[in-house]
């Protein structure tokens, strides 16, 4: 087939019931151009070329994928085509489209050597006309939207057609803001089912909401009131919420995030994030850490077995293992013009309330007394206490 077969994906028309600038193919569903569902599906059937028509503003061309060509209008279209002897045309805002219904259609076509097959809603309205190349003739749409030309062609054709029902889920187009919540629930239903039978356990599936690319391994336990955005990957044992937000975020295996945010950032294994963390922009939690109450982290690297436990904020920073910071402990990464960096060693004791005036650094083993704005670099091993930090003399024998 795939000699034969071109599809098209009409992906540029517009919806005035949608009340929006953006074509309803290009509305995300679970995190997912409706478009890109319909290209996937269509990939399946092994065609020679898929096209992706979109509109003279070019939308979409950035955000679709697997198309072997983009066309902002019609008028290239035959020739992209090439030696295709038979047209599949399919709406773009048809995200539960399967292979199975294209495939019903092309052979619906075949079998009765019909010059147009049309796969359509059990109202009639048509989701998908396979046609023979040839029938399109080559010529100017006139400033039409390319839908309505190639329905004033099917029109002007007195020749039988053939049809083909498709369910109501594969006939589904986002006309409206309802067609649109209504099918993010039933791809969110179809996502969660699968996910769970890889191994994965939801407490309670209809509370959570998982994009299409969120990849879940077994024994993970997604507990309610979660949200999953985005590239999002969750390690075996992994235990996520109850009260989650996890965007773009690596979560590594026997972790733990509750009541917290963690977005374009990692966190290692065996880890505890929240409740009520913020981790973002970039940051690597290492394994073992404790990143717990009002604690953020943003765009800082996070050594193995640290420990935040309560109103701190790491910011560009880079944290050795086996560190405490303490409650209310903040590096001040910003001088009102630039951010600047800090550097914790291994082991370090950043005491409460801590003020790390960046750039600075503060060694392995070192200390800082609560309440200390550190101003200077703080050698290996040497305690600081004070407003600036100034070094403690050395505890005698037997000090505690």
């Amino acid at each position: 087939m795939s000699d034969r077969l071109g599809v098209v994906v009409l992906a540029g028309e517009h919806s005035e019931a949608m009340v929006s600038d953006v074509a309803p193919a290009l509305h995300r569903v679970a995190g997912t151009p409706a478009a890109q569902y319909v290209i996937d599906a269509a990939r399946r059937l092994d065609p020679a070329t898929v096209v992706v028509v979109g509109d003279e503003r070019g939308q979409g061309q950035e955000a679709l994928a697997g198309a072997d060509t983009f066309l902002a209008g019609p008028r290239e279209l035959f020739h992209s085509l090439g030696g295709c002897e038979v047209t599949l045309f399919v709406w773009g805002d048809t995200p539960l489209l399967d292979p199975s219904a294209m495939l019903a259609v092309v052979k619906r076509r075949e079998e009765t050597r019909a010059r147009r097959a049309y796969l359509t809603s059990e109202d009639g309205d048509d989701v998908g006309v396979c046609v023979e190349t040839a029938w399109l003739v080559e010529q100017d749409p006139r400033g039409q939207s390319f839908a309505a030309w190639l329905v004033e062609r099917a029109q002007s054709d007195r020749s039988p057609a053939a049809t083909v029902k498709a369910g109501d889920q594969a006939s589904l187009r986002l006309v409206n803001r309802q067609a649109l919540a209504l099918a993010e629930g039933l791809v969110r239903e179809q996502l969660v089912a699968r996910l769970q039978a890889a191994g994965v356990s939801f407490r309670d599936p209809w509370s959570v909401y998982v994009d299409r690319d969120v990849r879940l391994e077994a024994d993970v336990v997604v507990e309610p009131n979660c949200y999953l955005y985005g590239e999002t990957s969750v390690a075996t044992g992994a235990v996520i919420g109850p009260g989650a937000t996890l965007r773009n975020a690596s979560i590594g295996a026997n972790s733990r995030v509750e009541h917290s945010v963690v977005e374009d950032s990692s966190v290692g294994t065996g880890t505890t994030v929240g409740p009520y963390a913020h981790v973002r922009g970039g940051a690597a939690i290492g394994d073992g850490c404790e990143i717990h109450n009002y604690a953020e982290v943003k765009n800082s690297v996070v050594g193995d077995g640290v420990k935040m436990h309560h109103f701190s904020y790491l910011g560009d920073a880079d944290v050795g293992e086996g560190a405490n910071i303490g409650a209310g402990a903040v590096t001040v990464n910003f001088d009102g013009k630039d951010k600047h960096r800090t550097h914790i060693g291994e082991r370090a004791f950043v005491g409460c309330d801590t003020m790390l005036i960046a750039p600075v650094s503060v060694g392995d083993g070192a200390f800082t007394a609560a309440g200390a704005v550190v101003t200077r670099d703080v050698g290996a091993g040497i305690r600081v206490a004070g407003v600036p930090a100034r070094e403690l003399p050395e505890k005698e024998e037997g000090e505690a």
